[in-house]
């Protein structure tokens, strides 16, 4: 049998329609891509405009700042909610017993049953962009983000050795962020981000650095959620603490930042809390 011959034969219908109704058929394809291609774009302006919403942040508020945090999408991780998804055996003998070492003071035995206190409601809608990482929901007042700052202000006042307040290098000179002095011994996971611990977003949510057990602490009693680069480009205790919403979660907020500072100075060193009856916090 020629198969040559075959084929022909059967094309041979296909062939001769596309003669008889060319026009037709390439107006037709080429309006059917035209619609494909109109709706994609139409999506991606459209979240394009959602991204740029959020505001400043790390990386440049433009297309080219949109499409590096796109590319940088097959890196990053949907687990955020999940408390341990890393090799806790493995991290533990990298960064050792430290990274198993809670520095909370809240949950601790006699307070809350030994568990962080659960965090009211619904956690806040936080769009799933690589960058940058915000809640759109259940923001703070401006009232809140200036007690935030002024926290991170007095707790570096009452330790003017050890911590100090300068723009972040994470996510751009509009934000403050609270440091660990450059002359400090600190961890190497602190040294992996430039000795930044804290810092503060616009609405109200905070990037910090935790401990393993204190960042699935906080993310298993929904006050956080890990960062989506966590374990890629930055430490598996990488969290964003959710903006209080009154004084009460204030007070959750400054713990975990406390908690924080703990773990960044590698639980060696004793610091003053800012309060008129400042007292020593033991790591």
């Amino acid at each position: 049998m020629d198969l040559q011959a075959l084929s022909s034969k059967a094309f041979a219908p296909v062939v001769s329609l596309f003669r008889n109704h060319r026009t037709l058929i390439t107006g037709t394809a080429v309006c059917v891509v035209g619609v494909v291609s109109l709706s994609i774009l139409s999506d991606l302006i459209d979240d394009y405009n959602e991204w740029y919403e959020l505001g400043p942040n790390g990386i440049p508020l433009n297309f080219f700042g949109y499409l590096a945090q796109k590319l940088a999408t097959p890196l990053a991780r949907d687990d955020v909610f999940e408390p341990f998804p890393h090799n806790l055996e493995k991290l533990s003998k990298k960064h050792g017993p430290i990274v198993m070492t809670t520095f909370l003071t809240i949950g601790t035995a006699g307070d809350n049953d030994g568990e962080v206190p659960l965090r009211k409601g619904e956690r806040p809608v936080v769009p799933p962009y690589v960058g940058p990482h915000r809640q759109t929901t259940q923001k703070a007042s401006e009232a809140m983000r200036a007690k935030q700052e002024a926290f991170l202000h007095d707790l570096t006042a009452a330790n003017p050795t050890l911590f100090e307040v300068k723009p972040s290098w994470l996510e751009g000179p509009r934000f403050n962020a609270i440091w660990i002095r450059s002359d400090v011994p600190q961890l190497d996971e602190i040294k992996k981000i430039g000795g930044e611990f804290a810092h503060p977003h616009g609405e109200g949510s905070t990037h910090l650095l935790l401990s393993l057990v204190d960042a699935a602490a906080a993310i298993e009693s929904g006050w956080a959620e890990r960062h989506r680069m966590s374990g890629a480009l930055i430490p598996w205790g990488f969290v964003m603490i959710y903006a209080p919403r009154d004084d009460d979660e204030l007070e959750i907020w400054k713990e975990f930042i406390v908690a924080s500072a703990r773990y960044a100075l590698g639980g060696k060193k004793d610091f003053q809390m800012p309060s008129s009856k400042s007292k020593k916090n033991k790591s």
